[in-house]
């Protein structure tokens, strides 16, 4: 938490926006916390986070890293960057994060789920590549024994 009595009184406004969903109002407040104190890492995740609830994934990437930056045992961080991650596709980066999240705190039940979930989608991502190539060869198969060249096998 930070010392500067303004930061932390705008980081508690900015929570109350996002608490009532109202996501880009909680950015602009917690971005106002973080001109009173720079080094405010609960102010950068939670701006991350608000930036996650709208899309804005490279936003939410930035100032999530830059919270884990200043606080490398934040494990909330870790998790919501894995969410972040995860909604860019970079599957194994959310789940390093995921289980990073899970070192520092082995009580975070979301990040076993995000984690598992992440893996699972890793597999069916793998399961799909492995089908599409088999029907590609098998297509190919079907071609060269039409026309008997079976180089294109």
């Amino acid at each position: 938490m930070s010392d500067n009595i303004s930061a932390v009184k705008l980081f508690d406004d900015g929570v109350a926006a996002y608490l009532r969903k109202d996501y880009k109002n909680s950015i602009k407040v917690f971005s106002q916390a973080l001109k009173h104190d720079r080094k405010f890492a609960l102010a950068y995740s939670s701006r991350g986070a608000a930036f996650l609830k709208i899309n804005r994934i490279n936003r939410a990437l930035n100032d999530l890293t830059r919270a884990i930056k200043l606080d490398p045992n934040y494990a909330r961080a870790y998790y919501l960057r894995g969410r972040a991650y995860e909604e860019a596709g970079e599957v194994a980066r959310a789940y390093r994060d995921f289980d990073r999240a899970i070192e520092i705190d082995p009580d975070l039940a979301a990040a076993y789920r995000s984690r598992d979930s992440v893996l699972e989608k890793a597999v069916d991502d793998r399961k799909e590549i492995e089908e599409f190539e088999m029907a590609e060869h098998l297509k190919a198969m079907r071609v060269a024994l039409f026309t008997g060249n079976q180089k294109a096998a």
